[in-house]
């Protein structure tokens, strides 16, 4: 069979080799129903299993989210704290963090999008647009027209291809397609329209953009139509706006293995597993009956259940006639068990793996170790993040004529226990001895959990000051005695 001819839906080589990663893990995160709905995907066929007794066990085989719980876990971690601007950005910067999709989501709840998807897939990107305005438009014409950048989380499956290469003597992206299916209103029905948008840039020249729609032609073959194209012009720049965040290993320009690619392996394995015990479970609890001794009747059932009593036959030529039971043995359901307690106790090391820091080649790992304050991968993905969302404002201020100088504030420091019993002694006691401020021994709290996030030191000291000035009750004097009078006992 001839090569398909490639055309601008057509993926990338290094997409194609990451597909079936990405596959994987995006089953698993829809959960139950598309797993099973994947059939023999992901639970195989015993060797003369008929198709409906394999339809019953597949439709009780049970799923437990592990992979799905430690993918939430290790992306909230940065999130404990709201991601923040540092001094000196300007008022248009500050107004765009507060809405930075123009779809209400402000820089943290759009940060926490890109970096989960991070995590999931081993890259994800943030493509900053701008509205379609006359070549010729001032700034405020713009203003006028409510134009403003806009960013647009991207996730790695929708980069059908992406090509790096120098642009004015820095390597940039040269050439990017990405996926823009959407669902339309067909009358009272809906169509799902394939689109492509493809950039493309060169040294000395504009960025260009064309956005391809897949059309049905009149011979009922389907062609990619242009439907519109632009520029992208941010002053003097050249480059495409696409800022790229990496958790995963990188081999090339896009190719990426999801950092818990082995995880995801685990709780396919942890599914079949946990259907053999199911399995094994429904055997032991209807055992099935074992007649020895005599010939299968040919007439009429044995009833076996509750309140019903079995009756031997006459055994052949004398023989001994008996019922029995067969059943899984005791042990094995035991082990079985035990393996799946294995597993899943295997996933959580594995999830947790990210949050043990690194110290050289390190060999084993503690609960202590990992929760102390270190370097560990989890803190190196929030510097990723870090730098990919200074990257988006660098492109955000090109749109908006202004410098360059956006500082992000992410909370790296997640490694923290809380509540850690040695810590807050020893902040306690170097408070009592003065080697501390009170502010210092506060933002002490406030790091292991003690006091909420949001704690007002000024308003505290406030407080405290408000306490030690209580009203002195008023004194009466006796004007015969000259002697406060006492008030009578209540």
């Amino acid at each position: 069979m001839a090569e398909q001819k490639k055309n601008q839906g057509s993926p990338s080589s290094a997409y194609e080799a990451m597909r079936e990663d990405w596959c994987l893990i995006d089953d698993i995160m829809a959960g139950a129903r598309r797993i099973r709905a994947c059939g023999e995907k992901y639970l195989p066929r015993f060797e003369e299993e008929t198709h409906e007794e394999y339809k019953r066990r597949l439709a009780v085989s049970p799923w437990r989210p592990e992979f799905a719980d430690a993918l939430r876990n290790l992306a909230s971690k940065p999130f404990d704290n709201e991601v923040a601007l540092a001094e000196g950005a300007s008022q248009s910067i500050k107004d765009i963090a507060e809405d930075v999709d123009a779809r209400g989501s402000n820089l943290t709840a759009f940060s926490r999008e890109v970096f989960k998807g991070g995590i999931q897939r081993g890259m994800h990107a943030i493509l900053v647009d701008f509205p379609e305005m006359d070549p010729q438009a001032t700034r405020a014409d713009e203003r006028r027209a409510g134009a403003r950048p806009y960013w647009v989380t991207v996730a790695a499956t929708d980069i059908l291809a992406l090509y790096i290469g120098m642009v004015d003597g820095k390597e940039a992206v040269v050439h990017l397609r990405l996926r823009e299916n959407s669902i339309e209103r067909d009358g009272y029905g809906e169509k799902t329209v394939e689109r492509v948008r493809e950039f493309n840039a060169a040294p000395g020249t504009v960025p260009e953009w064309v956005l391809w729609r897949k059309v049905k032609g009149a011979d009922g073959k389907e062609t990619w139509g242009e439907e519109r194209r632009g520029f992208i012009r941010r002053g003097e720049k050249t480059t495409i706006p696409l800022a790229l965040f990496w958790t995963g290993e990188r081999h090339g320009e896009q190719m990426v293995q999801p950092p818990l690619i082995d995880l995801a392996q685990m709780q396919i394995e942890l599914y079949q597993s946990m259907s053999r015990k199911e399995e094994i479970l429904t055997f032991a609890g209807s055992p099935m009956l074992k007649g020895k001794g005599f010939k299968k009747p040919t007439e009429g059932t044995v009833s076996v259940g509750p309140k019903c009593v079995v009756f031997a036959p006459p055994g052949e030529n004398g023989a001994e006639t008996d019922f029995d039971f067969i059943q899984p043995n005791a042990a094995n359901i035991k082990e079985i068990r035990e393996d799946i307690e294995g597993i899943i106790a295997d996933m959580k090391r594995l999830g947790m793996q990210p949050l043990t820091p690194k110290s050289g080649n390190v060999t084993a790992t503690t609960t202590s170790v990992e929760a102390a304050k270190a370097h560990s991968a989890v803190e190196c993905w929030a510097l990723g993040l870090k730098d990919v969302l200074e990257q988006a404002f660098v492109f955000t201020a090109e749109w908006l004529k202004e410098e360059p100088t956006v500082e992000v504030i992410v909370d790296t420091d997640f490694a923290v226990e809380p509540f850690a019993q040695a810590p807050l002694d020893a902040l306690n006691k170097a408070r009592e001895r003065k080697d501390i401020s009170q502010r210092t021994y506060w933002g002490g709290l406030k790091r292991f959990g003690v006091l909420p996030q949001d704690h007002d030191a000024d308003a505290e000291e406030e407080a405290i000051a408000s306490e030690g000035e209580a009203p002195v009750p008023e004194i009466i004097i006796d004007p015969i005695t000259g002697q406060p009078v006492v008030p009578p006992a209540a």
